[in-house]
């Protein structure tokens, strides 16, 4: 299986619509497409505990914030959030031995605007929640992550999709340009029959390795200083 950039991905899908040449469908056009179907596809894998990354987001908020939806924007901290795993918190300024946990919970407890850190949250239909605090905190977020936008021609697929990648971009192009006659037909086919190859492959090599359920790969994301990175 072969590790394609996102450029011979784009190049591959332009062959498979017949347009080798991208005069009907351009680079930047198919680029859009290949970056949704990718979140897509590695969605459909996590569903399986695969392809999962562990991440943590280290960021100041202001006094009084609750909604925490903002930052999931992009260039912000929690933009590739899937769910949250854990949060700590602490009084911005101090250093990294003062992190209090954060609590998950239904409900957030009311305070008064004197409150002191986070105590704290919620996670309930894709939106995050803290309590307020009175002064500024920093916090860290240890959640679970959606693979990175695919901006880079040069960046590279993950080992073994970008076949089935190209092939899930043109069929969904093929969609928008009603069908193109047959091609919509074949091309769903295709995707449908690697899908199942690429599943039954993954899980073969998960019971191979005898690793149940299959660990998660932990990185820091960003790379800061110990006061976090100001939002504020």
């Amino acid at each position: 299986m072969a590790l394609l950039s996102m450029l011979q991905v784009n190049d591959r899908a332009a062959a498979l619509l017949d347009d080798p040449g991208h005069r009907r469908f351009s680079t930047n056009y198919l680029r859009a497409h290949i970056d949704q179907q990718n979140e897509q596809m590695l969605i459909s894998l996590c569903t399986l505990g695969l392809q999962q990354q562990e991440q943590t987001a280290i960021f100041n908020i202001a006094p009084q914030i609750t909604d925490l939806t903002p930052y999931f924007q992009n260039g912000q901290p929690l933009q590739y959030l899937l769910r949250p795993k854990e949060i700590d918190w602490k009084i911005t300024g101090l250093p990294d031995t003062a992190y209090n946990t954060s609590w998950p919970v239904e409900e957030l407890d009311d305070v008064s605007p004197s409150n002191l850190g986070c105590e704290q949250y919620t996670w309930i239909g894709g939106s995050l929640q803290v309590t307020p605090s009175g002064t500024a905190v920093t916090l860290r977020i240890r959640y679970l992550a959606l693979a990175e936008s695919i901006v880079d021609p040069n960046q590279q697929i993950v080992l073994g999709l970008g076949f089935l990648l190209a092939l899930m971009t043109a069929r969904f192009v093929c969609s928008l340009n009603n069908g193109m006659g047959t091609l919509a037909k074949q091309l769903d086919a295709d995707v449908k029959s690697n899908k199942r190859n690429v599943r039954n492959l993954f899980v073969m090599q998960q019971q191979g390795r005898n690793v149940f359920p299959r660990g998660i790969r932990r990185t820091i994301y960003p790379t800061i200083s110990a006061g976090g990175s100001s939002y504020i």
